[in-house]
């Protein structure tokens, strides 16, 4: 009878790296990559070494480990708390210039720097002020779809 060890090859490992950073497109965490980076790794050092499972599995898991802590400590951006919530706390007082008034209290307007990504957002009054062609907003928080704003100076 083989014992684990003999079952589990250094290909093996590979495979299951390489299906961990695929799974990485359907797991948009970034997180599961390290795992699958970290098994790669792994397979690597079994075909040069030849190790045995248990210190095979002990290597991926302080591997993973390792990777993870880098990753929190050195590449993930900090977020940030604030009323608007955490990730989105960066764009909280970013000015904007309302372009064109779209009725029922909402307008779109243009922002200095991208808001999520786009320049161009709808964008309503906290409390239904007026809002002209060409006032100066600014972004108090992101709501769904919407940017709440304030009026400028």
């Amino acid at each position: 009878m083989e014992t684990l060890s003999q079952l589990v090859e250094w290909w093996h490992w590979v495979v299951l790296g390489i299906a961990l950073v695929a799974a990485e497109i359907v797991i948009p965490s970034f997180i599961v990559i390290w795992f699958g980076i970290a098994a790669i790794v792994v397979g690597a050092v079994d075909y040069l070494f030849g190790t045995g499972f248990t210190t095979e599995l002990f290597l991926w898991s302080g591997l993973s480990a390792v990777l993870l802590i880098l990753y929190w400590k050195y590449f993930k951006k900090a977020e940030k708390l604030s009323s608007i919530g955490q990730s989105e706390g960066e764009y909280a007082g970013i000015r904007g210039i309302v372009l064109e008034d779209l009725g029922e209290g909402r307008y779109r307007a243009r922002f200095d720097l991208p808001v999520l990504g786009d320049r161009v957002w709808v964008v309503e009054t906290e409390h239904g002020e007026k809002l002209s062609e060409g006032e100066a907003v600014y972004v108090d928080r992101v709501y769904g779809q919407i940017l709440k704003v304030r009026k400028g100076d």
